[in-house]
């Protein structure tokens, strides 16, 4: 960033497209394009607030959404000596994860937002940063853990936002009254 002394310098190294009028330094307008926003559900209690954001912003700017679910077996599961899982697991986890999403889809499209969906097996940060390589933000929640619970569980979404190769708005859990 040393080298991008002008504004709108600045502004292209993170894909804005300014509008600068009269003299240096004045801007008029700042036009963020948004045209796919990369949305992963973990199905957890937070996913309609994640969903909200996401469709918000969809319609705000006319952009595609697409839905996206990871999954994996921790390690440790892994490791277990004499652990069993039916023939068929692995196809069940993806058919339950494709209907949810189908569901989540179809809200989406009774806005009017165009949709499609993908299932993945793999580490979920891995899975979200490789499929952020054709979007252009990604809606995700967080947990908000801290503390021992953090250290123990991890956040998949402070590894996205870190990694990620766009902006990423994270959404909170709702707070219970």
């Amino acid at each position: 960033m040393a080298g991008l002394r002008s504004p709108a310098a600045r502004c292209a190294a993170f894909g804005l497209a300014v509008a600068w009028g009269g003299t240096l330094g004045q801007a008029w307008g700042v036009a963020i394009r948004v045209q796919r926003i990369l949305v992963p559900l973990d199905f957890s209690d937070q996913a309609q607030a994640v969903l909200d954001w996401a469709a918000h912003l969809a319609q705000e700017h006319g952009a595609r959404v697409v839905l996206l679910h990871a999954y994996h077996l921790p390690v440790e599961f892994q490791q277990l000596e004499g652990a069993y899982l039916p023939p068929d697991f692995w196809s069940n986890v993806k058919a339950e994860a494709e209907q949810s999403l189908a569901r989540f889809a179809a809200s989406l499209q009774e806005r009017a937002i165009q949709v499609e969906t993908r299932v993945r097996e793999g580490y979920p940060a891995s899975v979200i940063v490789d499929e952020a390589d054709d979007a252009d933000m990604i809606v995700i929640g967080t947990h908000g853990h801290s503390g021992l619970k953090h250290m123990l569980l991890g956040s998949i979404a402070e590894r996205v936002v870190q990694k990620a190769p766009c902006p990423v708005l994270t959404v909170k859990a709702p707070v219970a009254d």
